[in-house]
């Protein structure tokens, strides 16, 4: 089995051991029946059915280097440019289709920053984490397993490293090596889609020092694997999901397709060695989440790309409702929310193109450029989603339910005053394409990641500013202003600048003046 068919993944899923997961004190019993999962158990099946529809296989699969069969491209590593635009085109194109997070994203990211930091690891220091990697790679591909990743511990108090926190379990770490394995424990929190995940894997949250060593893991774990507690996070809309049946279609949602979060308690969980790829090599964890965020951050791109597209086609379609369209300033508001997901769009690709091969094979897309493109997605999407809020105004995200729509008591009052007056739509039109606006700006978590998903806009600045080449940018002005007076001198920085070919990215290496 190569791809999946929706109905095998969903069959997988229920196929699972038990798992222990809570929800406001209570325990579910069936993950793929709680009505407050159900859209989001929606959404990773409809990426499946769309790995095995003809318009979109050339875009959500390819050909795996490991074992020639068809895999889907969350499961398989960046090898080139094409490759990454690819993901950046897929991660748009899904969002404009289920306006949330595909649930398989981060798990092809940490493919990306594991397969080449492994590699490093082995050639430094003889260990063999890369061939235990891409046998997991060959065993998630030949299964088409959804995995995730858990990048973000709790961290406690901010100000003290992990082995000097009170409670050791605010960062996960290693309770004990053994011949077979190792144990752990610790929280990771902000977990998106990990409930329908078959593979969680573990990578490190933050740089480390070489007293953190029990803090330096990575690995991989099945999701149904004993001693793991989730504890599922609520939204805005998690109560409106217990409304729907009979005569509610579940207009009040939004639309049928989100994603979830969850809180993870790992205690004292067992990890077999051939899925150990990380073991206290301190040293190797910022060139890991340098590898890691050079792709995650360009995902982020083309997925809020798709987002700002689904949300600027609701926000027209209700100005067409209400006659307002040719308004000069609705229009303004409109292209720029249009251009909006162009912008990062354009980002991420080019973060693909002007990247590099690592010597292990993958493909590092320009991190300069990623983080970048992360940074641009904490800020022009929320312009967006204020005018999105703008144009449906306040009647639109204050209106009646849909219960009290369909009511034999007020339902027509309802329906008369919510109609808009145009004959190709009715009230309950109206009511499905502003419940989708309000659904994106604040009844599901699309604005936090859009703010938080891959790193706020602080960690993306950061990163941005280590990777850009400060006294390069000086030698621009030195030599236009004439303050270099050594001809020679520059020449060289404007052969300098030619040589940079477009600033194509071709290491990882911070430049050497910051």
């Amino acid at each position: 089995m190569a791809i999946m068919t929706k109905e095998q993944f969903q069959d997988s899923i229920r196929a699972r051991e038990p798992m222990n997961v809570w929800f406001l004190g209570e325990k579910i019993e069936d993950l793929t029946t709680f009505p407050v999962l159900s859209a989001s158990f929606n959404a990773v099946s409809k990426v499946y059915e769309l790995h095995n529809h003809p318009d979109w296989e050339d875009l959500l699969t390819v050909e795996s280097d490991l074992n020639g069969e068809k895999v889907s491209i969350y499961n398989a590593p960046l090898h080139s440019p094409e490759d990454a635009n690819r993901k950046t085109r897929a991660a748009r194109a899904l969002a404009e289709v289920i306006g949330c997070c595909t649930h398989r994203c981060t798990g092809s990211e940490a493919f990306a920053g594991l397969g080449p930091c492994t590699y490093d690891m082995d050639q430094d220091l003889g260990t063999d984490y890369f061939k235990r990697f891409t046998n997991f790679i060959d065993y998630v591909q030949k299964n088409d397993l959804s995995c995730t990743v858990t990048v973000t511990d709790v961290k406690g108090l901010r100000t003290l490293p992990p082995h000097k926190q009170p409670n050791r379990d605010n960062y996960i770490h290693i309770d004990e090596i053994r011949e077979d394995g190792i144990i752990i424990s610790g929280f990771k929190c902000n977990q998106t889609g990990i409930l329908f995940a078959h593979e969680i894997i573990i990578i490190p949250t933050t740089n480390m020092k070489p007293e953190d060593e029990d803090f330096a893991l990575a690995c991989a774990i099945p999701a149904d694997a004993p001693n793991i507690t989730y504890v599922l996070g609520r939204t805005p809309q998690d109560k409106r999901f217990f409304e729907v049946g009979g005569d509610i279609e579940g207009i009040d949602l939004g639309k049928k397709y989100a994603d979830h979060q969850a809180l993870v308690y790992f205690d004292k969980v067992f990890v077999p060695k051939e899925r150990v790829f990380m073991c206290g090599e301190t040293k190797y964890v910022g060139r890991m989440l340098s590898y890691f965020t050079a792709v995650h951050r360009l995902t982020a791109g083309g997925c809020k790309a798709g987002g700002c597209s689904a949300l600027c086609g609701a926000a027209s379609l209700i100005t067409e409702m209400v006659g307002v369209q040719k308004a000069g300033h609705i229009r303004t508001k409109l292209t720029e929310m249009a251009m909006t997901a162009e912008t990062v769009y354009a980002l991420s690709l080019a973060s693909g193109v002007e990247g590099f091969k690592h010597p292990s094979g993958y493909w590092i897309p320009n991190p300069l450029l990623s983080h970048t493109c992360k940074y641009t997605c904490t800020k022009m999407p929320f312009e967006a989603v204020r005018y999105a809020r703008d144009i449906i105004a306040g009647f639109g995200e204050t209106a009646p339910s849909e219960i009290d729509m369909r009511s034999e008591a007020v339902g027509k009052l309802c329906q008369d005053a919510f109609n808009p007056g145009n004959p190709d739509y009715d009230a309950f039109d109206r009511l499905r394409a502003v419940r989708f606006v309000e659904h994106m700006v604040r009844g599901s978590n699309w604005t936090a990641m859009a703010l938080h998903g891959g790193g706020n806009q602080e960690a993306s600045t950061v990163m941005a500013r280590a990777y850009t080449d400060w006294k390069h940018l000086q030698d621009i002005a030195r030599a236009a202003t004439g303050i270099v007076k050594d001809e020679e001198k520059c020449e060289e920085i404007i052969s300098d600048i030619g040589k940079r070919e477009g600033r194509i990215c071709t290491t990882l290496d911070l430049p050497k003046e910051q």
